[in-house]
């Protein structure tokens, strides 16, 4: 789309032009990247320099005092604007209503006229396709799913039967929802299947990621809150439940039955164990690992995690053991304690 104005896209953004609104802009692009027809944006203090420097012809920041003599369109917080910004230059896709010729649509499905069912897709009996919503090419919808108005599933996405998904809620290529939950009972004859008969639900507004899965519950429902964005090659095991707003950073695991708040950060490979209880707000580095209950708005790291202010004094000592050691042995040496003891 485009180009637009400066003053166009200050319109688009409730911006503040400073400088000429006149002048056409085709696209936005990094500062180093950006030419005399296209928007770059400061969302930091130490980027100004930067800036002053680009040859951008317009910049999105806080205020165009540092940048005199540029065209700038002045906002309180640069990187929501760019949000809209990025939209006006980029629309999001709007569906192609109709059924593609390929698809294999169920007789007892519904499909809204104004959805779009793309190539080799497949609809499910008793499955719905609410208003606006797109399935991808090679996209399988099972038997007795929703999927709900503005929703998209991206080419290559499987919903195995009874999963329910929000509106607005965009799940990308690969990942694959309602698959059995990892269930197995030890016998005499060895491990036994534990049929998965329950179902998943999943909010609006939930972004899920490439090669993602979501567990289907054992019984009952796995689900994930309104908001939760999972990111790529994330695992959410059979019966969790995710809150509001959550984000799950790539390649974590979530295993069986546990249970997320609101507002809950998790960083990539992350691992929650199963059967315990994740509080509203917390905040977890990369790479720990959570075995056991933790309240509300705590912030962990390690595995197994602890606080992150315990942790970084740990850490801080950690480095210190070569020298606590050396001082060790000279006092035990010194009380008779140690012989010999290398210095």
């Amino acid at each position: 789309m485009g180009p637009f104005s400066v003053a166009e896209v200050a319109a688009a953004c409730g911006g503040r032009v400073v400088g000429d609104g006149d002048l056409r802009l085709v696209g936005v692009r990094a500062l180093e990247g950006a030419g005399a027809d296209a928007l770059s944006f400061v969302n930091e203090e130490r980027a100004l320099l930067r800036a002053a420097a680009s040859a951008a012809g317009a910049l999105l920041a806080r205020s165009a005092t540092a940048l005199p003599g540029r065209t700038v369109i002045e906002v309180s917080d640069p990187s929501t604007a760019l949000i809209k910004v990025l939209r006006l230059f980029h629309p999001a896709r709007a569906p192609r209503p109709g059924i593609h010729p390929t698809a294999v649509v169920d007789a007892g499905a519904f499909v809204d006229p104004s959805s779009e069912i793309g190539p080799y897709a497949v609809v499910g009996d008793l499955s719905r396709i609410e208003a606006n919503a797109i399935v991808g090419a090679h996209a399988v919808v099972g038997a007795r799913c929703r999927v709900g108005a503005g929703s998209w599933l991206h080419p290559h996405v499987v919903l195995y039967d009874d999963v329910a998904l929000g509106e607005r809620v965009e799940v990308h290529s690969g990942a694959v929802l309602g698959a059995d939950g990892f269930g197995y009972a030890t016998t005499d004859k060895g491990l036994v299947k534990i049929p998965q008969v329950g179902s998943v639900t999943i909010g609006d507004d939930v972004e899920i990621g490439a090669n993602s899965c979501v567990d289907r519950a054992a019984l009952e429902m796995t689900r994930v809150g309104a908001g939760t964005k999972i990111d790529n090659l994330a695992q959410i095991g059979h019966n969790v439940t995710l809150g509001r707003h959550d984000v799950i950073c790539a390649q974590s695991g979530i295993a069986g039955s546990a249970v997320l708040g609101d507002g809950v950060v998790l960083g990539g490979q992350v691992g929650v164990a199963g059967h315990i209880t994740v509080g509203n707000g917390v905040k977890v580095q990369a790479q720990s690992g959570i075995g056991a209950d933790v309240p509300d708005g705590e912030a962990l790291y390690g595995t197994p995690a602890i606080g992150y202010r315990a942790y970084q004094k740990s850490h801080i000592e950690f480095r210190r053991l070569p020298e606590t050691a050396r001082l060790v042995r000279r006092l035990a040496e010194k009380a008779g304690l140690l012989k010999g003891a290398p210095k």
